[in-house]
């Protein structure tokens, strides 16, 4: 294993917790605009996000072994790991979206539902991220 993998994993593991910021920002969001500051915000971090995610997962496999492409429980590790952030994007962002394009003030019914489906999601994501960790370790 080169001497650049480590490297490479330290800033994959910093996209995927900013990624993960989310489920720590949604609770405070009180009203329709603070939900559309926070939507302006953390759109372009999203991005750029997601490209170091593509980048980087794809040289940690790189470096590590092409051949891991060929087991199991790697492929379904990528899978969960997929899951999670299209969960993000299409439970939470969407909500996001509706709830920052809205013509209320605030959006009290909403916002509750948000807050219900990051707790949802959230679970599921921590759930998720348990067996991927489990499956990368012990390489069953």
């Amino acid at each position: 294993m080169p001497a650049i993998f480590l490297p490479i994993l330290i800033v994959h593991c910093t996209a995927v917790f900013s990624k993960l910021a989310v489920f720590f920002a949604i609770p405070r969001l009180k009203s329709v605009a603070a939900v559309d500051g926070f939507v302006r915000r953390y759109r372009p971090l999203e991005r750029s996000a997601n490209w170091i995610l593509w980048i980087t997962g794809g040289l940690l496999v790189y470096f590590s072994s092409l051949k891991m492409l060929e087991q199991t429980w790697m492929i379904v590790s990528l899978l969960l790991y997929l899951l999670v952030f299209v969960a993000i994007r299409y439970g939470l962002f969407r909500e996001l979206e509706k709830i920052s394009t809205s013509k209320k003030v605030l959006a009290s019914s909403e916002l509750k539902r948000l807050r219900t489906s990051n707790w949802c999601i959230g679970l599921l994501a921590i759930a998720l991220l348990i067996v991927i960790a489990y499956l990368m370790s012990a390489q069953p």
